[in-house]
């Protein structure tokens, strides 16, 4: 390719960054009108932990949008894609910290996170070569997230993990998405692997309350009904995360899905049951139909 070619080559990338970059202020511009309904709207409810946890999210973001080394590589590269998604993530800055201004901040939240996946796509795209441990840490990293939400959405007083205790596993979290922003996936996996580890143990023991479960004084047959459904939707998404990056040893593997299709089948049955007030048959399905998960949990070696 000659001189003339790359010369027309980078005025079209350009070209193109300038034309996404005109999008997004539109969009900007777009979600700037429309902010004084949506805030008006916004009455979150949410106490200061979560709070400092947007404004943690929101300056990470800053600091990794900046003018770093990392950054540079990405604009210096000529990689359109990337280069937008360097914008798009700077652009995330500025609407984060209004929501966050508006006392929204769970969507401060929200939209802080989507910045650092785009900041973070920016940098593999312009990565020479795949990097070892990447595949690892990004399970690893779905796992911990969806067990740190789903402890999070239990009452209180059934997380039994103190309000310092939760605090220090976002901070894990955060170190290791900054490492993994930078390519050190390995030492992101070093710091996610006991959090997650942890984060597993609580949850089974939250679903696991067939023992303590009779203890609980309810007022008719529905509400204990409701309990045990619960109860079933808790552990299975726990098999889901799981199993997502646990391979099942092909001599269980029958045995695995024999036992989620009971449960289903039994979860089904009691919902009919419930349906005609049969609540004695219906709790006694629901109950055979934990314990298909609770064996289909030991199957993949999960003990506890």
């Amino acid at each position: 390719m000659g001189m003339g070619s790359r010369t027309v080559g980078r005025r079209a990338v350009k070209t193109h960054v300038r034309y996404l970059q005109r999008i997004i202020v539109l969009l900007h511009a777009l979600l700037s009108g429309a902010a004084v309904a949506i805030v008006a709207e916004c009455n979150d409810e949410v106490d200061e932990a979560v709070r400092r946890q947007a404004e943690q999210k929101i300056v990470l973001l800053e600091r990794l949008t900046g003018d770093t080394d990392p950054v540079r590589r990405v604009l210096d590269s000529g990689h359109a894609d990337a280069i937008a998604a360097i914008a798009v993530a700077r652009e995330s800055v500025a609407l984060a910290r209004q929501e966050a201004a508006a006392g929204c901040s769970v969507r401060a939240a929200e939209i802080a996170a989507d910045g650092l996946n785009q900041i973070s796509q920016a940098f593999r795209l312009v990565r020479n070569e795949a990097v070892v441990g990447e595949q690892e840490y990004q399970l690893l990293h779905v796992r911990t997230t969806s067990f740190l939400r789903m402890l999070e959405s239990q009452p209180a007083e059934s997380q039994d993990i103190g309000v310092a205790d939760l605090t220090g596993m976002r901070r894990q979290l955060n170190r290791a998405e900054v490492l993994a922003i930078n390519g050190e996936f390995r030492k992101a996996s070093e710091q996610l692997g006991p959090v997650a580890d942890r984060l597993e143990r609580r949850l089974i023991a939250i679903f696991d309350q067939q023992t303590v479960f009779y203890e609980r004084d309810f007022g008719k047959p529905a509400d204990e009904y409701a309990y045990l459904v619960e109860q079933y939707r808790g552990y299975l998404m726990l098999l889901r995360q799981v199993t997502a990056e646990r391979q099942l040893p092909f001599s269980r593997r029958q045995s695995y899905e024999s036992a989620l299709q009971n449960a289903a089948d039994l979860n089904g049955a009691a919902a009919k049951l419930a349906d005609n007030d049969d609540w004695q048959h219906a709790l006694a399905a629901m109950q055979e139909a934990i314990g298909n998960f609770e064996k289909a949990l030991r199957l993949i070696g999960v003990v506890y």
